[in-house]
């Protein structure tokens, strides 16, 4: 049975939750990226991504991250990613985005870091 990709949107009181489940692969991520670019640019701070429930990344699932990552950016808001799968987080480590975002363990570590002004990569996002 083919798990159907899909983006969760929930918009909280300071930030918007984007939970993303199955696998943000080239080709399977076309709906997600235009629901993305859908989202309401309108929180106070920021964005977390959820990839609890992802199962595979690649190169094109990192990009729809990164070009929404610099559209957060040139308004002066933040993303945190919850990354919990030791696989997907070797695969944030190997296309080095956890040192572009914070990465979190849970949604209450995520909110921190986004309302925290001190967290700084060590590649900065026009440098990814």
């Amino acid at each position: 049975m083919n798990q159907k990709n899909m983006i969760d949107i929930d918009t909280k009181a300071d930030y918007i939750l984007i939970a993303f489940i199955g696998k943000l692969e080239y080709g399977l991520i076309g709906d997600l990226k235009e629901e993305l670019h859908a989202i309401s640019f309108d929180t106070k701070h920021g964005y977390i991504i959820d990839m609890q429930k992802v199962t595979n990344i690649d190169s094109t699932g990192f990009g729809m991250i990164i070009n929404f990552a610099k559209k957060v950016t040139m308004l002066d808001k933040k993303i945190a990613i919850i990354v919990t799968d030791d696989f997907i987080r070797k695969l944030f480590a190997i296309s080095q985005c956890d040192k572009v975002f914070p990465i979190a363990k849970n949604e209450l570590q995520a909110k921190q870091m986004i309302k925290e002004e001190n967290w700084l990569g060590e590649l900065a996002l026009s440098e990814y």
